[in-house]
């Protein structure tokens, strides 16, 4: 009798330990009971504890697979992906793999690995002209070596796919929309049916055969971190899998990320954009007020200039502020206190067009207050004006000569097919919403980009939030057609200076001098930050260990069961957490560890 150990796709770290008539290697499906239900786990190495009965555990019911149904490198990336984002390697399991996998469908034997031994190497191609960047993943999928090559979204991935000649096409394959699709097409890649995959971030753990070339585009994108827990971008994944496969990892894009830059330092190869760029001065900006909101809504002459000129032109315009609904907030002036979400305690949007508040975190609906619910005050006011108070003050001042204003404001609604636009407004408009709205730059190809307030994403807490402002106006000077004669209007406090001037003189002035600052101050890339979210009483338990370890940490200010770390003592702190992940912790809830490398 054996004792085999199992990962089950779920969010402990506790291996369970079954009982089989024989040793089993690792990387097996099989089939265990757990509590009244079965479940498909995976196999793994490592003794089992010695104090365990044999004859008290349950049996392993069904062994699915006489051999890996995985690739070497895929299987070694899932487990350092467990280990290095404190996540375990059965939530790793159910991150990378699809859901189909964990069923008892048969899954054929892999094809015999090349026995020539394979390096890892890298490469980039940083630059604004998109033909150029595929011109440069033409040539990768064109020669005989398996490879991936990953686009942002959707439509990039779909847009490079349709430039490739049919007959290449005959050889790969895009990576589809629809689950089914997606399972049908991974176990194609796995047997070596398809020479190459184009897809978006979805296609990042296709089990391709002989895996030899992964292509990142726009990996300074936003696109390419995960939306829900784990929180992770993918560059850092799809790096150490090239590694593991002995794969040629190459990233691209208009600028790159912080890492990017790191490793190679490229030169930014787009000239000087002096008589594109035209800065204002929050301050010179006509400011305009609104009914019920303390703060006014600066718009200027230069941004009314060069959008009239547009549309008088019959061409599209872009008036961006990240900031949704009529006010971002809802203040007392009585007690001067904001009010807040009754199911989670975060900030609440004030939404006009619904006149209701919503949550900024968990989405919750509240309808507005007739008092405020901390003093019973009747003077509730909003703060910080947000696009429905924009596109009122955007009708009145152009809607009546150039008609055509249009407001997206990405909540339930999806974003708006460009072609549909085109379609149903052919003179052009003026389109209204926050950073997202800039994928419709590939297909309407704007005149004109207006940044309303270029300051409030650089306002924020978060220690990359210039880098994130400046590549969103990188982004909006160079994405789509037409882009060397835009002009974009960047309202700002200080217009023109710190971060925004190195939009003039390129992202490589911007990363020497942020890189330098982070150095300086110790944060990622050079220094790892962790956020680690506890459940009620569990953050007061953790703190006592880190202090015995002398691991640096805060608590958050807005939250008392949220602790930022500071430490390259990965091991430290996964032996400080590893009791609160354990099963028995299930009914409390785990702690959710967000890691933060660039």
């Amino acid at each position: 009798m054996a004792l085999i150990q199992a990962a089950i796709p779920a969010p402990w770290w506790t291996p369970l330990t079954y009982r089989h008539d024989e040793a089993l290697p690792e990387g097996l499906r099989v089939s265990v009971p757990l509590g009244r239900d079965q479940r498909v786990a995976m196999t793994l190495t490592g003794a089992a504890e010695e104090a365990i009965d044999p004859k008290r555990l349950k049996a392993v019911t069904e062994v699915i697979d006489e051999a890996s149904p995985l690739p070497g490198e895929l299987w070694r990336l899932i487990k350092w992906f467990g280990e290095t984002w404190f996540i375990g390697t059965g939530f790793a399991m159910r991150t990378v793999l699809p859901s189909k996998f964990f069923t008892d469908e048969n899954l054929p034997h892999l094809p015999e690995p090349e026995q020539a031994k394979k390096k890892f190497s890298a490469g980039d191609i940083y630059c604004a002209d998109l033909s150029r960047r595929y011109e440069y993943y033409r040539e990768i999928v064109e020669g005989e070596a398996p490879s991936l090559v990953l686009f942002p979204e959707v439509k990039l991935a779909k847009a490079f796919w349709d430039s490739l000649p049919k007959g290449l096409r005959e050889e790969g394959a895009l990576w589809p929309v629809s689950a089914p699709a997606q399972w049908k097409l991974w176990k194609s890649a796995r047997l070596g049916e398809r020479r190459f995959i184009v897809g978006s971030p979805g296609a990042a753990f296709v089990p391709l055969a002989g895996l030899s070339v992964i292509a990142m585009d726009e990996e300074n994108q936003g696109g390419w971190r995960s939306q829900s827990h784990p929180v992770v971008h993918l560059r850092s994944l799809l790096g150490m899998r090239a590694t593991f496969a002995g794969a040629r990892f190459v990233l691209g894009g208009a600028m790159p990320s912080s890492k990017g830059f790191l490793r190679a330092e490229p030169l930014c190869g787009e000239e000087k954009n002096d008589g594109r760029i035209i800065f204002v001065s929050l301050k010179e900006a006509l400011a305009t007020e609104f009914e019920a909101l303390r703060e006014t809504l600066p718009i200027s002459e230069p941004l009314i200039r060069e959008t009239a000129e547009a549309r008088r032109a019959g061409k599209w315009a872009l008036w961006l502020l990240d900031r949704k609904g009529y006010a971002g907030e809802i203040l007392c002036e009585e007690c001067g206190k904001t009010l807040r979400c009754k199911r989670c305690g975060s900030s609440m949007r004030w939404e006009e067009s619904r006149h209701t508040l919503r949550c900024t975190a968990c989405g919750q609906r509240e309808p507005i207050p007739e008092k405020c619910p901390n003093c019973g005050g009747l003077l509730l006011t909003g703060v910080r004006p947000g696009l429905e108070a924009l596109y009122e003050r955007a009708e009145g001042a152009l809607k009546h000569l150039y008609k055509n204003v249009l407001l997206i404001q990405n909540q339930e609604e999806k974003m708006p097919k460009a072609e549909e636009l085109m379609k149903e407004y052919p003179g052009g408009a003026l389109i209204i919403g926050t950073r997202r709205i800039l994928s419709l730059c590939d297909e309407l190809s704007p005149a004109v980009v207006g940044w309303i307030d270029a300051d409030a994403e650089a306002r924020s807490q978060e220690y990359d939030a210039k880098a994130r402002a400046y590549a969103m106006l990188w982004e909006s000077m160079w994405r789509g057609g037409g882009s060397r004669e835009r002009k974009i209007v960047v309202q700002s406090r200080r217009p023109g200076r710190e971060w925004q001037d190195a939009l003039r003189r390129g992202w490589r002035v911007f990363w020497q001098r942020e890189l330098k600052e982070r150095r300086e101050w110790e944060l990622p890339p050079f220094m790892p930050m962790i956020k680690i979210t506890t459940p009620a009483g569990v953050a007061e338990k953790i703190t006592p260990r880190l202090d015995e370890s002398e691991i640096e940490y805060w608590i958050s200010e807005e939250n008392n069961e949220e602790i930022w770390v500071r430490t390259k003592r990965f091991q430290q702190l996964k032996n400080i957490l590893q009791p609160f992940f354990d099963i028995r912790a299930t009914r409390n809830g785990f702690p959710t560890v967000l890691l933060y490398l660039d």
